[in-house]
C-alpha cells in the first residue's frame, strides 16, 4: 500500500499553511487505542519547543518540484519509472547516534548549485561538497533542520555520508552534546507527506512501557513502532507527528541489543550492590531481578524487577479497564517502525498535574560517588560543604502524575518561596505545570508552574487534578462570556407572535421530561400519543441552543473551546454558562421554550416507522412534567409509583416500542435485550455517571434508543443538504486481528461468538446467560474496537462513514447541545437544510473538519476524566467499606485473561478489571498452557495472600518468610518511602548540569520485554520447566445466570459463614505428588482480595487472588 496519498489531497487542498491530518484509506481506520485522557482543546499549530517558538518565523519555500497525485506508487525522479512504495526497510543513515535517515534509491531531479537555507543564508554546493551526490526534498529539508539548529560540521555531514566538508563558523564553537534531531521545517511537511516520504499519524505512549510508542495513521494498515525517547524526538502523547519509515529488523535489532546492554549492566549493578537510576521519561531499569544477570523462573513464574512492581501498581491499579498495546517479540515483530522527524500540530493548553521535589531521580550509586569526590576534592572541609548546601538551585523538579510525560524542569523562582528550604513540606502537595520548550541538547523539557491545587488526598484536589490532566481549565466563565449571553428576563411570550413563525406548535402536546435526579439542564423532552389503528406518534424535542448562541459569538467561542461538558461523579463541569443551560434552553416544566423536534409514526405492534409520516423541524413546547429516572424505572419494573395512570401508560407503551427498534437495529429476536454500556460509551460518555460503568437502568436505555433514532434521522437529514460537510459520527470496524484471538479464545472454551458483523458480535452477546461472563466477554471486545469519531464526509471516502458498534449506516449527535458543542453545529446545519435555502451555513470544509477534531479531542478527555473520577470515588467507598467490615474486602471476579505468570479478572460488583501477578502470591511455582489457555498454581499451604510479603520486598533476605500482615503493611510503607525518597530530595547547583548529560539513555530507557504487560493476543508459550503438570478437558462454561455455587452454603447469614464457607466452591483444585494445584481459566470465577491506596494520587486499587489453602 503507497503512503501518502491521502495526506497528499489533504495538503494540496489545504496548502502548506493549512495542512490537514490525511484522511483514512487503510481498513483498520486508525485503530483509535484510548490514548491519554487525552487532548483537551482542539490543536494548535506545532510548538517544536525548540527556543522561542512565538518568534519563529517560517522558513523559505523549498525548490519547487511537481506534486503527483499517485495512490499507488511515489512519483521518482521524472527520468524513470516510477517504484512501488516499500514501507519499514529503509536503514538508517545513522552516524554517531544521530538518527538522519537517508531514502534508498529516490532522488529528485539534481538540485541547483544554489541552495537558500533560513535566515537569508545561502549555501553554495561546491561539487566536491557532496560527493557529487545532489540532495533530494527530504535530505535537503534536513538539511536546513540543522542550520537552523547551529549543529557541527559532521552531523551535516552525516545527511551526506560525507565527513569532510567544510564548516561554518557558528558551528566550530563550543556547544553542548546533541541529543534529539532537529524538527524539519514546518513548510517542508506537506510535500514531503504528499510524495509519501513522510507520514503523519496521532502518537501514543506505551503507559506499561515508556520508552515504546506508536504512531497511528490512516496511510498504512498497522501502527508504527517508536522505540525509544530519542526516535521519538520529544514527541508527546497525542501529537500529530511527521514519521519518516525505518527498517524494521534493524530497529528491532537495536532494541534488543539495548536490552541486552542493560541486563548486563543490572548483573553489574547487583554484584557491586548499587542500586539503578530510575530514568524519568522511560521506562524504569528492571534492577532487582532474583538472579545475576537475569531474571528467577519457577516454571513460568516471572519475578518483576522492585520499580517494575511499582510502575504496575500505578499505572495498572488507576484506571477502571486494563488497556494493553500489543506484544511485540522476537515471532512477533511490529509491521512498520520509524521515527518522529517533527511535530506538526501539538494538543493545546496542554496541562499536567504532579508533584514538585528539588531531586532529579538518580542512583544512590551515583549520589554516593558524587559526595566520596566531593569530599576528597573539599579534604573534609565541612565549611565549604555548608557553603554548598546554601547555594540556591536554578531549578527544580516536576513529576507529572501521567507516568508518560517527563520529568520538567521548573525555574525555582516560580516555585512557593520558601520551597527550597522546606520542600519535604511539599511532597504531598499537587502541583499543575505545562511544558513551553524542550531544546534538542535537553533531556528534559522546560515548564512553568501553573497553579498550586493543595494536598494530594483531598477529594476536590484530586478532581481538579483529573481535570487538568485532561486539559479541562477552571469550571467558571469569565464576566465577558456571562455579559455576552444577554437574555435578561426572556420568554417566548415577550419575543411575540411573530418569532413563532416557521415554528410547530407542541404546547398542547403532553411533553415530559426525563432526566437524573436534581438535573438542572434538562435538554430534551418527550410526547407519546395513541393515534389509533395500531398506529402510535412519538415527539423527541430538543431544546434549541443555536437559536440563542450565535454563531462566532463570545459565547460560541467558550463553548468551542471547551467542546463537552464533563460529567464527573462529584461535580460536572458545563459547557455553556448556567444562564442558557439551566434557564433559557431548560426544558422546565409550565415553562414554554423553543425546541428542535423528531416526530415519528410508528407502528406499535412491529416498531416500524412510517417514513413518509415522519416530521423534523423547530418547534415550541410547554413541558408538563419532570421525570426522574428512578420513576420510569419503577413503572417500567412493575412497582408502585405516584404517576397518573395515562402517565404509566404512556411510559409502558414507550419502553415497548423502544425494545422493537432495539431488536429491529441488531436483527435479533431475543424477547430480552441486555444493555452492553461498555459498547455504548464508545460513543458517548456515560449520561447520568454511574459508578459502576456497567450499570444501567431500563430509563436509560429507553431514552438512549430514541436519541439514537432521531439522531439517525437527523443524519441523513444534513447529508442529504450538504453531502460533503455535513457534521457526522462514525466508529471504526474493530481490530480484525484482537476480534479473531478473542473468537478463538471463546471458541475453545465452549462459547461459539459469531464476529462476521457487528449486529452478530452483539447477539452473540446477548445468548449469554450469565451476566457477568457476558460482562467478561464485554469487556474482551472493546479492547478491539475504536472510539466513536466526528467528521465530515468530504474528508473520507463514504466507505467509512458507518457507525459499527450502534449498528446504523449514518449517525450524528443532535439531542445534547448543552453538553456537546458538535450538536450545536448540527442544529445549524439542520436549520440550512429546512430552510429551503432562505438559511445558509457558510463554514468551510477545511473549518469543519478542524471544529471535528476539536470534539473529537474534547470528548476522548471527557470520558477519560469521567473513568478516573470514578475509579477515585470507587476506591474512597472500598476503602470505607474495609474499614466498616474490619478486615480485609473480598470480591468475586470472573478470569478474562490468563497469561504465564499473570491474570486478569473483571469484578462486576465494582465495574473494574485488574491483573493479579503471580509474584505477589505464595507460590512455589506455576505452569501455562497455551493450548488449553490453563494457569496452574502451586501453593504453599497455609500462607495467607494478605499475608505474603514477596522475597525481594522482605526486610530480612535470607530465609525469612514473614506470614503476618503488620509485616506486610510495614515492608510495603517503607518500599514506598524510598520510592519516594528518589523522587523528592535535594540537589545543589552542579546538578543543574544534568538537564545536558545523556544518561546512557539507550541503556536506560528499555525495560525487559518478556516483563511487559501481555496482550489479548500476545505470544505466550507453555513453559515446561519443573515437574510437568497434568493437563485436563476444559471446564464447562457457566450457563445460568447466577452461580449456584453462590448459594451452596445453606441459609445460614452471610456474616455467620467463614471465608472457606462462602469461597471454596469457586475454585477447582487438586492434590498431586503433596502439591497444592489450582486451575485458572477464562471465564471462570475467582475469589480476589482488593486493597486501596489513597496516599496516592490518584488513588491505587491491587487485587490477590486468596490462596484456597490458606482460607
Amino acid at each position: 500500500m503507497a503512503v501518502g496519498g491521502r495526506g497528499m489531497a489533504a495538503s494540496t487542498r489545504g496548502g502548506p499553511q493549512g495542512f490537514q491530518f490525511p484522511g483514512p484509506q487503510a481498513t483498520n481506520d486508525g485503530g483509535d487505542i484510548n490514548r491519554r485522557g487525552s487532548q483537551g482543546h482542539g490543536r494548535t499549530g506545532s510548538r517544536n519547543f525548540e527556543g522561542n517558538w512565538r518568534q519563529q518565523a517560517p522558513p523559505p519555500p523549498m525548490v519547487n518540484e511537481p506534486q503527483h497525485q499517485n495512490m499507488g506508487n511515489f512519483q521518482m525522479n521524472q527520468h524513470t519509472s516510477a517504484q512501488p512504495f516499500q514501507p519499514g526497510h529503509r536503514p538508517r543513515g545513522s552516524a554517531q547516534a544521530q538518527s538522519v535517515s537517508s531514502l534508498g534509491g529516490f532522488q529528485y531531479q539534481p538540485q541547483p548549485p544554489l541552495m537558500q537555507l533560513p535566515q537569508g543564508q545561502v549555501l553554495m554546493q561546491q561539487p566536491n561538497m557532496f560527493g557529487g551526490q545532489p540532495l533530494n526534498a527530504l535530505q535537503l529539508a534536513q538539511l536546513q533542520a540543522y542550520q537552523q539548529a547551529g549543529i557541527p560540521a559532521p552531523a551535516l555531514n552525516q545527511l551526506t555520508g560525507q565527513h569532510n566538508g567544510p564548516q561554518f563558523p557558528q558551528q566550530q564553537q563550543q556547544q553542548r552534546k546533541t541529543l534529539f534531531t532537529p524538527y524539519l521545517p514546518q513548510a517542508t511537511l506537506p510535500a514531503l507527506l504528499a510524495d509519501g516520504q513522510l507520514v503523519a499519524g496521532i502518537l501514543r505512549v506505551n503507559k506499561k512501557n515508556r520508552s515504546d510508542a506508536y504512531v497511528t495513521t490512516t496511510d498504512l494498515d498497522a501502527d508504527i513502532f517508536i522505540c525509544g525517547s530519542k526516535d521519538r524526538n520529544r514527541a508527546l502523547e497525542g501529537d500529530l507527528v511527521a514519521v519518516e519509515l525505518l527498517d524494521v529488523d534493524e530497529v528491532w535489532g537495536q532494541k534488543r541489543e539495548k536490552e541486552e546492554k542493560k541486563k548486563r549492566k543490572d548483573a553489574t549493578d547487583q554484584r557491586s550492590g548499587s542500586v539503578t537510576a530510575v530514568n524519568d521519561a522511560t521506562t524504569a531499569p528492571e534492577s532487582s531481578s532474583t538472579e545475576v544477570g537475569g531474571l528467577r523462573r519457577r516454571g513460568s513464574l516471572k519475578q518483576r524487577p522492585t520499580q517494575k512492581k511499582n510502575d504496575d501498581v500505578e499505572v495498572e491499579g488507576q484506571s477502571l479497564l486494563l488497556m494493553e498495546e500489543d506484544e511485540i517479540n522476537d515471532e512477533q515483530k511490529p509491521l512498520y517502525a520509524g521515527h518522529v522527524v517533527a511535530v506538526i500540530e501539538r494538543v493545546a493548553g496542554q496541562m499536567f498535574s504532579g508533584t514538585l521535589g528539588l531531586l532529579r531521580p538518580s542512583s544512590q550509586a551515583t549520589k554516593e560517588k558524587q559526595e566520596a569526590e566531593r569530599q576528597a576534592r573539599d579534604g573534609g572541609n565541612n565549611a565549604r560543604q555548608q557553603d554548598r548546601q546554601q547555594d540556591r538551585p536554578k531549578i527544580v523538579w516536576f513529576k507529572p502524575t501521567d507516568k508518560r510525560v517527563p520529568l520538567i524542569a521548573i525555574p525555582t523562582e516560580q516555585a512557593p518561596k520558601d520551597f527550597v528550604e522546606r520542600h519535604q513540606e511539599y511532597a504531598n502537595k499537587i502541583f499543575v505545570a505545562c511544558i513551553k520548550r524542550w531544546p534538542i541538547t535537553s533531556l528534559h523539557p522546560f515548564g512553568t508552574l501553573v497553579e498550586q491545587l493543595g494536598d494530594a488526598g483531598d477529594l476536590k484536589v484530586e478532581t481538579d487534578a483529573l481535570l487538568r490532566d485532561n486539559n479541562f481549565g477552571p469550571d467558571d466563565f469569565s464576566d465577558a462570556v456571562i455579559k455576552n449571553v444577554g437574555y435578561e428576563d426572556w420568554s417566548v411570550e415577550k419575543d411575540g407572535e411573530a418569532a413563532l413563525e416557521g415554528r410547530r406548535d407542541f404546547r398542547q402536546e403532553q411533553t415530559f421530561t426525563i432526566d437524573p435526579n436534581g438535573s438542572k439542564e434538562l435538554d430534551d423532552a418527550l410526547h407519546f400519543k395513541d393515534l389509533g389503528d395500531g398506529k402510535v406518534e412519538i415527539g423527541i424535542h430538543v431544546t434549541d441552543v443555536a437559536h440563542f448562541v450565535k454563531h462566532n459569538s463570545l459565547v460560541d467561542r467558550e463553548a468551542k473551546k471547551r467542546g463537552t461538558g464533563v460529567y464527573l461523579m462529584n461535580r460536572s463541569v458545563n459547557m455553556l454558562p448556567p444562564k442558557l443551560a439551566q434557564q433559557v434552553c431548560c426544558l422546565e416544566p409550565d415553562q414554554e421554550r423553543y425546541t428542535v423536534s423528531v416526530v415519528l409514526n410508528v407502528n406499535a405492534a412491529t416498531g416500524r416507522i412510517n417514513d413518509d409520516e415522519t416530521w423534523v423541524g423547530k418547534s415550541v413546547i410547554k413541558s408538563s412534567g419532570k421525570l426522574a429516572y428512578d420513576e420510569v424505572d419503577a413503572v417500567i419494573n412493575g412497582k408502585s409509583s405516584s404517576l397518573s395512570d395515562n402517565r404509566k401508560q404512556q411510559i409502558l407503551m414507550l419502553h415497548n416500542v423502544t425494545q422493537k427498534f432495539r431488536q429491529a437495529r441488531f436483527g435479533g429476536e431475543e424477547a430480552v435485550v441486555p444493555p452492553l454500556r461498555l459498547l455504548y460509551q464508545l460513543d458517548d460518555e456515560n449520561v447520568p455517571v454511574e459508578q459502576n460503568i456497567f450499570d444501567s437502568s431500563p430509563s436509560h436505555e429507553m431514552i438512549e434508543e430514541l436519541s439514537h433514532k432521531a439522531n439517525g434521522l437527523v443524519a441523513e437529514k444534513i447529508y442529504q443538504a450538504m453531502p460533503d460537510r455535513a457534521l457526522l459520527r462514525r466508529q471504526a470496524s474493530p481490530n480484525p486481528r484482537r476480534l479473531q484471538t478473542f473468537s478463538e479464545r471463546m471458541m475453545n472454551i465452549g462459547y461459539d461468538m459469531d464476529i462476521s458483523s457487528s449486529a452478530a458480535i452483539q447477539n452473540s452477546l446477548f445468548r449469554i446467560e450469565d451476566d457477568d461472563v457476558r460482562k467478561g466477554m464485554e469487556t474482551l471486545v472493546v479492547k478491539a474496537m475504536a472510539r466513536a469519531k466526528y467528521f465530515v464526509p468530504g474528508k473520507i471516502p463514504d466507505d467509512y462513514i458507518s457507525h459499527y458498534a450502534l449498528n446504523l449506516p449514518m449517525y450524528t449527535h443532535f439531542t445534547n447541545p448543552s453538553r456537546r458543542y458538535a450538536d450545536i453545529v448540527v442544529h445549524r446545519q439542520l436549520e440550512a437544510a429546512l430552510s429551503g435555502g432562505s438559511v445558509e451555513f457558510n463554514e468551510d470544509l477545511e473549518s469543519l473538519a478542524k471544529t471535528a477534531e476539536t470534539c473529537n479531542t474534547k470528548k476522548d478527555s471527557a470520558h477519560c476524566a469521567q473513568e478516573q473520577s470514578v475509579h477515585v470515588e470507587s476506591c474512597r467507598a472500598m476503602s470505607r467499606k474495609s474499614e466498616e467490615q474490619g478486615g480485609d474486602l473480598i470480591s468475586v471476579g470472573i478470569v478474562v485473561c490468563v497469561y504465564e505468570s499473570a491474570f486478569d479478572v473483571l469484578l462486576p460488583e465494582y465495574g473494574f478489571e485488574k491483573r493479579v501477578h503471580c509474584d505477589q502470591l505464595p507460590l512455589k511455582k506455576a505452569e501455562f498452557d497455551k493450548n488449553q489457555r490453563l494457569l496452574e498454581l502451586y501453593w504453599e499451604k497455609g500462607v495467607p495472600s494478605s499475608a505474603f510479603v514477596p522475597e525481594d520486598e522482605r526486610p530480612s533476605a535470607k530465609g525469612h518468610r514473614p506470614t503476618n500482615s503488620s509485616v506486610a503493611r510495614d515492608a510495603a510503607i517503607k518500599s514506598e518511602a524510598e520510592r519516594k525518597n528518589m523522587n523528592t530530595g535535594s540537589i545543589d547547583t552542579q546538578d543543574v548540569d544534568a538537564l545536558f548529560d545523556d544518561d546512557e539513555d539507550n541503556a536506560s530507557e528499555v525495560t525487559d520485554h518478556q516483563n511487559s504487560g501481555v496482550a489479548l493476543n500476545g505470544g505466550d508459550r507453555a513453559t515446561q520447566s519443573g515437574p510437568p503438570s497434568p493437563t485436563r478437558n476444559a471446564l464447562a462454561p457457566h450457563r445460568s445466570k447466577s452461580d449456584s455455587r453462590v448459594f451452596n452454603n445453606g441459609n445460614a447469614p452471610e456474616g455467620k459463614l467463614s471465608n472457606k464457607d462462602k469461597y471454596l466452591g469457586f475454585y477447582s483444585l487438586r492434590e498431586e505428588g503433596g502439591n497444592y494445584i489450582q486451575d485458572v481459566k477464562e471465564m471462570t470465577r475467582v475469589p480476589v482480595l482488593l486493597k486501596t491506596d489513597l496516599t496516592k494520587s490518584p488513588p491505587c486499587l491491587t487485587i490477590r487472588s486468596l490462596n484456597p489453602y490458606a482460607l
